[in-house]
């Protein structure tokens, strides 16, 4: 007897930053939050530039570099984390690229779900892409991340920085915990990090500055060759 297949649940993905977004989201969260917290943040900062010395010199690696960027948070509880997050969104709305609406009206159309995955912390932007239109997000868990009864923010990954296979890899659990198989018909993506997800999806779409152009990156920005891993 033949084994029954499967129907593949028909999804689009995106990435965040640059792809939807014209920035890069942690870094214009941190200069929002400096402009409210002057002197604290030039502080932190100052601080901060050792830890980057410390990445490049490849003394300490990606993910740690990512968990003290979000030190300063931690002095904050949830609920002003999620005014500040509130407010950053009021002020950087405009930063999502204009032909995204229109071009996630035309998604719907085409496939069950739109998702977008990014290496950005999930707490400052799933909230706002729901809003937005978005069927689900994905993005770095921090310690926790959507738990109703913790109310202490850590600095600290919870799993993997969001980036390159874990993309490939949170779907793929996602799947599993819903019982469904996928197949991504569109991925839209502004960076060669994207590969693994560029790899297994139909269409393929490179935002370049901003404008969508149908293919994938030919090679790695300089971002990309400093955050790679």
């Amino acid at each position: 007897m033949k084994k029954e297949e499967v129907e593949k649940k028909k999804i689009i993905v995106y990435d965040f930053d640059k792809t939807l977004y014209d920035g890069e989201t942690g870094v214009n969260f941190s200069m929002f939050y400096l402009k409210k917290y002057p002197v604290r943040s030039i502080l932190f900062l100052m601080k901060y530039s050792k830890d980057l010395i410390f990445y490049l010199l490849k003394i300490i690696n990606l993910t740690t570099l990512k968990e003290r960027y979000f030190k300063f948070l931690e002095r904050h509880s949830k609920s002003e984390i999620e005014e500040l997050v509130d407010g950053f969104w009021e002020t950087k709305r405009n930063k999502i690229y204009s032909w995204t609406r229109e071009e996630l009206e035309k998604n719907k159309k085409e496939c069950e779900m739109v998702i977008v995955s990014s290496a950005s912390p999930l707490f400052l932007i799933e909230n706002f892409l729901l809003s937005l239109g978005y069927d689900k997000v994905f993005g770095t868990n921090f310690v926790n991340d959507g738990k109703e009864s913790k109310e202490t923010f850590v600095a600290k990954i919870d799993g993997e920085n969001n980036k390159g296979k874990e993309k490939v890899k949170k779907l793929d659990e996602w799947a599993k915990k819903n019982e469904l198989e996928y197949e991504i018909v569109k991925f839209y993506s502004d960076s060669l990090a994207d590969e693994p997800l560029y790899n297994i999806s139909r269409k393929k779409y490179w935002i370049k500055r901003g404008i969508k152009v149908e293919g994938m990156p030919k090679k790695k920005t300089l971002f990309d060759k400093l955050f790679w891993n």
